[in-house]
């Protein structure tokens, strides 16, 4: 049985039988990997193709049976029959046919992704070319004043950092890897689409080197601002935190970055007191000689005080779930 990408909701397991490079660089979320052709194998069944299409369908069958051979071994101990299954290669071909086939015969209720992968990402791609119907909730506010942690804390929130992995700033890349772009749309996707509301933290068009979907920038210019403070001192504490462990190397690559918007002598002082280990001083002058006084002041519509997580986060959730049953009134 082939199902379309919009009924990925239906099932509890999705295999993604693509080749460990495929899979690596972008895929379902949620999915697991269970190669029926490795990176080798699949190079080699390509190569041969292209001058013995029988040979390489007589070699490409050889290496899926010794790949599902080993899969089979842990199989039962991993996926109960009762289980319904999705499995889907690059544009639901024969990997996929042939993962399904003999799963099938074995007693396993498997059905394939019509168009493989190729059809989940234009599923995505068509959701991010219309203005999304997701309401959002945007917290802004100075750096370090936690709006990080109460949208990881909020049952509304998207951590679009998280999925970006990558703080935002110029500092943001310490300690992650990226993932690609179609991987960060995959996941901006699977965390927008069943929301009718959201919270999400003001972000710029670019998070490190990845771009924010147009209508998804769109959508938090058009949203509900909420403007979070906090006190300095608990500004800093948290900004320690966090980049308390980064090396010299990695610091000092990002302070060239920030070099022509900080006056020079407050620029050499962050240096200075971060080769000594003094970060909390070093915190201090960026936070105020730095992102305060870049930092683009806008006209919020609430303001919160916020000392307290779950306080704040109770002010947060009364907002928007005024909201949530006023959209259903």
């Amino acid at each position: 049985m082939d199902i379309s990408a919009d009924c990925l909701g239906e099932f509890e397991t999705i295999i993604d039988v693509r080749s460990p490079l495929e899979f690596a660089h972008s895929h379902i979320p949620r999915a697991q990997n269970l190669f029926v052709l490795s990176d080798n194998e699949r190079h080699i069944v390509g190569e041969t193709y292209r001058r013995d299409p029988f040979g390489a369908r007589m070699l490409g069958a050889s290496f899926v049976c010794a790949n599902m051979a080993r899969h089979l071994q842990s199989f039962a101990e991993r996926f109960h029959p009762s289980q319904k299954i999705l499995a889907y290669c690059a544009r639901g071909g024969q990997r996929s046919l042939s993962f399904a086939v003999i799963l099938d015969n074995i007693g396993y209720r498997v059905a394939r992704l019509s168009g493989g992968y190729k059809s989940y990402r234009s599923h995505v791609c068509s959701f991010f070319a219309k203005p999304l119907s997701s309401r959002l909730f945007v917290l802004y506010g100075l750096t370090g004043s936690g709006k990080t942690e109460i949208v990881r804390a909020c049952k509304y929130g998207v951590d679009i950092e998280g999925i970006a992995a990558h703080r935002g700033s110029s500092f943001g890349g310490f300690g992650r890897t990226q993932p690609s772009t179609k991987m960060f749309q995959n996941e901006l996707f699977e965390a927008l689409d069943s929301k009718n509301i959201a919270l999400v933290e003001c972000e710029s068009k670019r998070i490190g080197d990845l771009i924010l979907p147009q209508s998804l920038a769109q959508a938090m210019q058009l949203g509900q601002k909420i403007e979070i403070v906090a006190p300095f001192e608990s500004r800093v504490q948290r900004i320690v935190a966090e980049y308390g462990t980064m090396d010299l190397a990695f610091f000092q690559q990002s302070m060239e970055k920030i070099k022509p918007y900080m006056q020079h002598s407050a620029w050499q002082q962050c240096k200075t007191h971060f080769a000594r280990g003094e970060i909390v001083r070093c915190v201090e002058i960026l936070l105020a000689e730095y992102y305060d006084r870049v930092y683009r002041r806008v006209a919020c519509d609430v303001r919160i005080e916020h000392r307290n997580l779950d306080a704040t986060l109770r002010q947060i959730d009364d907002i928007l779930e005024k909201s949530e049953n006023g959209d259903r009134g």
